[in-house]
Order: C-alpha cells, then structure tokens, then sequence
C-alpha cells in the first residue's frame, strides 16, 4: 500500500527540504504540516493532501483511526511514503519528530465581507502570527488578514503555534494593508488600532457593528500612516512594572473584551 524510501537523497525528500523556503512554497503553491495534530485537523478539514511521510514507528503508536486515515488517503491516490525514522528526522523541523509530515496545496482564500477582522501590519514573529490566529478563531473572528512583511501562514511555526486554526478560518496576505484598511472604511466598518497614545481600553464605548483590529509590529507597533488612518486607537492599561505587552497576549485581550459587545 504504501511505497518505501530508503535513501536520504531521494528526490521527494529533496523536494520536501525545499518547502521550508517561503519562494519556494510560494512558487509550488504548496507547503507541508507535521505531527498528529495538525494532520488529523487537515483531514478533518478535507484538504487535499498530495504526499504523505510516514514511519513504522508512527502506525505502530497511531493504529486505529489515525492510521486508518493514511490508508484511507492511499487509496485516493494520495502517494504515502514509507521512511525510518532517521530519514523522517533529516527533514524535520522539529527536535522530537512524531513521525507524519505532509505536503499540501496552499488554500485559495477569497477576500469578501465579514462583521469581525483580525489585521496583522508587519507582525514578524512566526509564533506571535500563529498564536494570534488561533486566538482569533477560539474568539468567534471572521477572518485574518495579514501585511505582505507578515511572517508568511504557511511557516512550520505559524502553523504549529496556531494548532490547526488556519484551517478554520480565512486567513489571506495583501499587498497593501493601508489600501485594505481604506476598503473597510468605505463600507463603514470601524477600524481599531492599537497605540500607547490610544484611549483605554477600559473606557471605550461598545461596539455595534461590525470592526476590525490592526496589531502592529513587535518593536515599532503600527506604522504611523496606519494610526492616522484608523477610526479608534486604544491600549490596554499596564498595572505592574512592565512596560509593555507581547503582541499575541495583547491581541487576545482586546479581542476578547470586543466581542463581549455582542454576547
């Protein structure tokens, strides 16, 4: 059922190392998932798998449903491949591989009309990128849109971070965010962005339509066109000695005290 790799230079696991490189994800329109999590949430999500790499050690742990879902994709022609754990481990990103790595097509997400939006102007940080989106999905947020200096999505730590929730909603990269935060303006959707100089977060006024939240770089916070352009700029006040928040710790707070306007 499943064809065997037993060399370290084979050419699928050639191709496999160079879907690390973000041009090459972009120029193949594919990238790769690995581990049980985010594999079980591709399948559960029915997206098209096109190669799968597996170890013995993997069925052994894993038999039963999960296993049953790698044969089930064999038999849709999806190529599994057979490696030792050594071979999986030469091509893996993590220090304790699980044994699965998969190669999908990037998701076509087309841009449309939502009541809630998480923006993301230059955020760098693969980790801060995940964590947010999957703050963003557990808080009921239509989609998440990202600056073209945004760590890109399909990042092996954006996805882990995000624990398989850019799965769940639309998640889609623009050239020009400012252009786009102009778009939503035009269609009479507040745009909250998130500045030291802003109003308390603490005395905002509720909300009663629909909004978006731009969080800005790590160190520069947005970019000052942004903040010129926003309809409402707040903060969150700092009780202790810190002088500042992680931006994914602050995007989950802010997102969170929004959407109690519509409980």
């Amino acid at each position: 059922m499943f064809q065997e790799i037993t060399s370290k230079n084979n050419d699928q696991l050639k191709y496999l190392r160079k879907l690390s490189s973000k041009s090459f994800r972009d120029a193949e329109a594919a990238f790769t998932i690995e581990g049980t999590k985010l594999f079980l949430e591709a399948v559960k999500n029915n997206l098209p798998f096109k190669q799968v790499f597996i170890t013995k050690e993997w069925l052994e742990v894993n038999a039963g449903l999960n296993s049953d879902y790698v044969a089930a994709l064999a038999e849709k022609d999806v190529t599994v491949m057979m490696v030792t754990a050594s071979i999986l481990s030469s091509v893996s990103s993590l220090q304790k591989p699980e044994g699965i790595i998969g190669i999908l097509p990037k998701v076509s997400v087309t841009a449309g009309t939502f009541k809630r939006y998480m923006l993301l102007e230059d955020v760098q940080d693969p980790y801060n990128v995940g964590t947010i989106i999957r703050t963003a999905d557990a808080a009921g947020f239509d989609c998440v849109v990202t600056s073209a200096k945004t760590a890109d999505i399909y990042n092996e730590k954006v996805l882990r971070g995000s624990m398989g929730s850019v799965f769940h909603l639309p998640i889609f990269q623009v050239e020009s965010l400012l252009d786009y935060v102009q778009q939503l303006k035009d269609q009479a959707i507040t745009v909250i962005g998130t500045s030291l100089t802003g109003s308390s977060l603490w005395e905002r006024a509720p909300l009663n339509g629909s909004f978006a939240i731009v969080m800005g770089n790590e160190s520069q916070g947005m970019s000052e066109q942004m903040s010129e352009c926003c309809d409402l700029l707040l903060k969150i006040p700092i009780l202790g000695q810190a002088e500042s928040l992680n931006v994914a710790t602050a995007a989950g707070i802010i997102m969170y005290d929004l959407v109690r306007d519509f409980k």
